[in-house]
Order: structure tokens, then C-alpha cells, then sequence
């Protein structure tokens, strides 16, 4: 009997444990507008997030995430007509929540959440090419890290 209930504690320490410290992975898609990037518009205008709120400008766009999540950043174009390379996350303002300033990446980003931003917004750019070739581009976006979204 005391066999079982120490196999029962231990299953239910393990389920909430697991349920409670679960890491999640974010997968953020940035589709552009290929033709109007090369023509000139700035990335932000052109360029959304495939779970960015409509109406909502670019840059405003927040990721809500915990420590130990992580997070993949990667690219295509609106029409299928180009590939878009997420190339780098470049730390800019607030809490920096990885191990480093700068994440790369040749066509997808990927960085684990290392740090709180105790509700306040975690900065940063993503660069990015059309094909691999030309100007890079990049927009500013968010991450808040801890905020129980």
C-alpha cells in the first residue's frame, strides 16, 4: 500500500511540475509583400505577422512568452512569388531576454528565453533578405517575457 501511494505522490508531483514549468516553442511568421518591399515601402507597412491583430502597425506586434520557451522566426512572402530569410534578432532596448545581443541565422532564427521582462517590452529587430540576395530589411517588434499572457 505504501508502495502505491508513494507512486501516486510521485505521479502528481511530476504532472504538475510538467504542467506548471512546461516549456512552449513560438513559431513567428513574417509574410511581406515582395513587390512593394522592392519598390521602395518601409518593411513595417508591407510586412505582417501571420498572428498579428488586423489594423495593428508592425512594430507593435508582441510576442508574450516565458523563460525557457522558445522562439523561431521565420519568413515568407505574401504571394509565394520569393523566399524571406530571417537572417538575424539584434537585441535594441529593454531587458535583453537571450544569451546574446545577436541571434543569426541563414533563413530561420531560433533563441531560447533566458530572462524576465517583468511586463515590460523586450525590443528588437529582425533583419531579414528577399531570396538571400540584396538590401537587408527589418522591422522592430516586441517580447514580453513573464507577463502571464
Amino acid at each position: 500500500m505504501k508502495t502505491l501511494k508513494s507512486i501516486s505522490l510521485s505521479l502528481i508531483f511530476i504532472f504538475a511540475f510538467t504542467t506548471l514549468y512546461s516549456q512552449d516553442q513560438h513559431r513567428v511568421t513574417l509574410k511581406c509583400n515582395v513587390a512593394a518591399l522592392q519598390a521602395g515601402n518601409p518593411a513595417y507597412q508591407v510586412c505582417q505577422f501571420t498572428d498579428q491583430e488586423p489594423g495593428t502597425d508592425t512594430r507593435e506586434h508582441t510576442i508574450y512568452a516565458e523563460v525557457g520557451d522558445t522562439i523561431i522566426w521565420n519568413g515568407e512572402s505574401s504571394d509565394g512569388s520569393a523566399a524571406i530569410d530571417i537572417r538575424k534578432i539584434k537585441y535594441h532596448r529593454g531587458t535583453n531576454v537571450f544569451d546574446k545581443k545577436e541571434l543569426d541565422g541563414e533563413t530561420t532564427v531560433v533563441g531560447e528565453v533566458q530572462e524576465k521582462t517583468n511586463d515590460k517590452p523586450y525590443k528588437y529587430k529582425i533583419s531579414f533578405k528577399i531570396d538571400n540576395t540584396g538590401p537587408m530589411y527589418s522591422i522592430d517588434p516586441k517580447i514580453i517575457v513573464g507577463g502571464g499572457q
